[in-house]
């Protein structure tokens, strides 16, 4: 054991026990905590996003974070779990950027949406990889069928849109977030040669055409 290593081993038995009252350099005790928390989420996002979770160890995200075990174990339990919460900051950010911009467009025009989601998808390729591959398999699998129900139940609550044929609309939704996911994975896999703005285009034209006499 490395001369650091011991260090952080007493730094977090004394936490542990609550021995510590003191700040250390200055830094409280659950803020140490929440920095080296905050070091293992980024490792995750980047690693998840450039490997695969599949390929990547609890040995992996430390040595990207600069922490040993003891200190993943602290906030995680496992690599699922750590997968888990980038992803939850994932969607909590698109959440941010996506759910102004529905009730800025409000029932009748979808674009802010959409653009917004697009971008904010596609500017990180990590967040794009885990969104568009990772969620097709291992322990983020069957969160892309949640993100589907989530996004039609916030279209519909946020927009304020009001139909006389609720169940033929919500069919038309699914549709959409369905079509825009597969067009997202293709575009992702390089199979469809658009621009940001035209992908954008293509998906409200695509909106459009479904939501034709029926939203």
């Amino acid at each position: 054991m490395s001369g650091q290593e011991r260090k952080e081993r007493v730094a977090t038995e004394l936490e542990t026990t609550g021995s510590v009252v003191r700040p250390y350099r200055g830094v409280s005790a659950t803020d140490r905590i929440a920095l080296r928390r905050r070091q293992l989420l980024d490792a995750g996002l980047e690693l998840f996003g450039t490997r695969g979770i599949s390929n990547v160890g609890v040995g992996d995200v430390c040595a990207e974070a600069a922490l040993t075990k003891r200190y993943f174990y602290e906030s995680f339990q496992s690599i699922e779990e750590l997968a888990e919460a980038v992803f939850e900051e994932i969607r909590a950010n698109l959440i941010s950027r996506v759910a102004p911009a529905i009730v800025a467009g409000g029932p009748g025009d979808i674009r802010p949406a959409v653009d917004a989601y697009v971008r904010a998808v596609t500017e990180d390729p990590r967040v794009l990889r885990l969104l568009a591959f990772e969620t097709s398999a291992g322990p983020l699998a069957g969160h892309r069928d949640d993100f589907a129900t989530n996004a039609v139940e916030a279209w519909f609550m946020l927009s304020g849109h009001q139909t006389e044929n609720p169940d033929r609309t919500r069919l038309r939704a699914y549709a959409f977030v369905g079509a825009s996911t597969q067009i997202g994975l293709a575009w992702a896999r390089g199979e469809l040669s658009l621009s940001i703005d035209a992908l954008v285009d293509e998906l409200v034209d695509l909106f459009e055409s479904l939501a034709a006499g029926v939203m």
